[in-house]
């Protein structure tokens, strides 16, 4: 029996169990060292947005059903009332649930029991008062440091050790985060008068969020414009008291909440950020959360980016390939995603202070023309897991997936296997998510898929042999060496292919072997925007270069105007846009198949 791949995981918060939970889900043997002698017994409570529930529910179905039954998941309808210090309503923004995945308030110590109970039931070990204070990479493991003097060895090392991260230190070596400007003072109360229902109330220099958690118990923080240091030296109690001074005059039953907080349950917390990192890995140590990249709660994504890392790590280091380059790829995924947040959250934060008569007009300006609190939260929520292959049915038994490794790469037993193109540098764009959903469509017809966007493909400086040093480059071309069929999919703002696609393609001419190009692959083409005359000539655009690298057989094309919500989900008449996406994947698929059983596909003549 092959030895299980052994993974230390520095650190047991939310983004440590997460990926402890999902790898060892996944066959993996797990340690999780945490320095605190308990696990979730501080903090308030947090908000898991869509994308944060939609990674939970990738890591293990049980571990999103646990969320949804321990948070507060919105009723349809449910609002999220924005209001100024006086109480008077800016907005009331729709929290309702959508349409795969809620938002969900919860108690920070309840999602921590939550995880660590899903990670010791799936397998993994967890040491408390333990400190990884560093590593040694050496060849074929990774010698870890403990405070008390003692070594272990595993194949890898996840540093989920926070935005203090010791793993961090020792990879990068680049000091302490940043202080943005406010503090934070959180809590909890029970029996309110504002009921079991979210708000934020703004005022100069402070705004507070409220979200209900169960239990007749609302979480509230409130972020406060000072100086570093003041308030946490303030400690608990001190720090409410000084908060209820700073509320003097605003609505009564705001302040009625914070005075009705037990001070035990009171943290303060100087906020603080990191530019993003230029790299997340050394070998066989990654990054991950915190520790790779510590963001403001302004767009409440720390949690939700913790739990999206833990996904797609737990997948990368499941799979067949090597720990650096699984560890490499997953940096590559994780990286520009994460970054953009990190400074969306930081220009939200500085927003939200209305530190100053300006900043506090345009604030509530903003608030009360849209509706919502936050600027542009759609792309950040909107993330989805990559789909997983599904076992293939033959005569009505299940075929498991079977991933195998061939002179052609990686490859999934009994199915064809689809690479789809996003032609869009921006994560979560329109292009990215019609992509997803050609990939789940390819899914649903048997095949396996692998979508590769713009922000990971992204190398203008490409030249060949760039693959024998970079990983990415080398898992992008293992991908096109090992597709059946290619979908390229493009935005049509650039009026032909943009020049990331071209980049992407420009690949194909490292690929080498005995056939070159992608001579053989049925290739299909997404136009998507609602130009008519830019959709006409990026689907030119994009046939001529399915032409030029020798696909077949004719390049399917079709244009389209968005990402459709979901693949036959409501099992009624598909939407014009779903329809033809449809007919595309099934033709790309059924083409792709035929060159998985016979490597000579026959003539079959031009597909319309």
């Amino acid at each position: 029996m092959a030895r299980k791949r052994s993974v230390v995981v520095a650190g047991g918060g939310i983004g440590g169990l997460a990926v402890a939970a999902g790898m060892a889900a996944r066959g993996l043997d797990v340690i999780v060292l945490e320095r605190a002698e308990r696990i979730g017994t501080g903090g308030s409570g947090l908000v898991l947005q869509p994308n944060g529930v939609r990674a939970a529910d990738a890591l293990d179905a049980r571990i999103g059903a646990r969320i949804r039954a321990v948070g507060h998941v919105p009723r349809p309808g449910e609002v999220r009332v924005l209001m100024d210090a006086t109480g008077r309503v800016l907005a009331e923004e729709p929290v309702g649930a959508a349409a795969d995945a809620p938002q969900v308030p919860v108690l920070r110590s309840v999602l921590h029991r939550a995880l660590l109970d899903e990670a010791l039931t799936a397998g993994a070990s967890v040491v408390l008062a333990a400190t990884v204070t560093g590593y040694t990479v050496r060849a074929g493991h990774v010698a870890v440091g403990l405070s008390d003097g003692s070594v272990t060895e595993c194949d890898a090392l996840v540093g989920a050790d926070g935005i203090h991260s010791a793993v961090r230190a020792r990879m990068l070596g680049d000091g302490p985060p940043q202080y943005r400007g406010y503090t934070s003072v959180r809590g909890r109360t029970t029996g309110s008068a504002l009921g079991q229902r979210g708000h934020v109330v703004n005022g100069r220099g402070i705004q507070l969020f409220i979200a209900p958690v169960g239990d007749d118990t609302l979480y509230w923080t409130a972020r406060i414009t000072a100086p570093p240091g003041v308030w946490p030296a303030k400690g608990p109690a001190g720090a409410r008291l000084a908060l209820l001074n700073a509320l003097e005059g605003w609505y009564a039953p705001v302040v009625d909440l914070v005075r009705a907080a037990d001070a035990a349950d009171v943290v303060v917390t100087d906020i603080h950020d990191r530019d993003p990192a230029a790299r997340w890995v050394d070998g066989r140590v990654v990054l991950l959360g915190d520790a790779a990249h510590p963001m403001v709660p302004a767009l409440a994504q720390g949690a939700n980016l913790a739990l999206e890392d833990a996904a797609v790590l737990a997948e990368a280091l499941a799979s067949p390939a090597e720990v650096p380059d699984a560890l490499a790829l997953y940096a590559r995924e994780r990286m520009a995603r994460a970054a953009a947040v990190v400074l969306a959250s930081r220009r939200q934060g500085d927003l939200d202070q209305g530190a100053d008569r300006a900043t506090e007009h345009e604030r509530d300006a903003h608030i009360a023309s849209t509706g919502r609190k936050d600027v542009g939260l759609d792309d950040v929520v909107g993330w989805r897991p990559r789909p997983r292959p599904r076992p293939r049915e033959r005569n009505g038994t299940t075929t498991p997936t079977t991933t195998v490794l061939t002179k052609k790469g990686a490859t999934v037993t009994g199915a064809p296997h689809i690479v789809l193109i996003s032609g869009s540098l921006r994560p979560g764009s329109t292009c990215d998510r019609v992509a997803e959903w050609c990939a789940r469509a390819c899914v649903e017809r048997g095949a396996s898929a692998r979508v590769f966007t713009g922000s990971e493909i992204d190398f203008p400086a490409y030249r060949p042999g760039l693959a024998d040093t970079h990983a990415a480059v080398a898992g992008f071309l293992a991908g096109l060496r090992a597709a059946d069929g290619v979908i390229l999919v493009s935005p049509t703002y650039h009026a032909t292919v943009s020049g990331l696609l071209k980049n992407a393609l420009d690949y194909v001419n490292d690929i080498g072997g005995p056939v070159p190009y992608l001579q053989g692959r049925a290739i299909g083409t997404v136009a998507v925007g609602s130009a008519a005359q830019g959709a006409a000539s990026t689907l030119t655009t994009l046939r001529t270069i399915g032409h030029a690298l020798r696909g077949w057989p004719t390049p399917v094309g079709v244009a389209v105007s968005r990402a459709p919500e979901a693949s036959g989900a409501d099992g009624g008449e598909p939407a014009p846009d779903a329809a033809r996406l449809a007919e595309m994947v099934s033709q790309v698929v059924w083409l792709g198949g035929a060159r998985a059983e016979d490597a000579a596909p026959p003539v079959l003549g031009a597909v319309a």
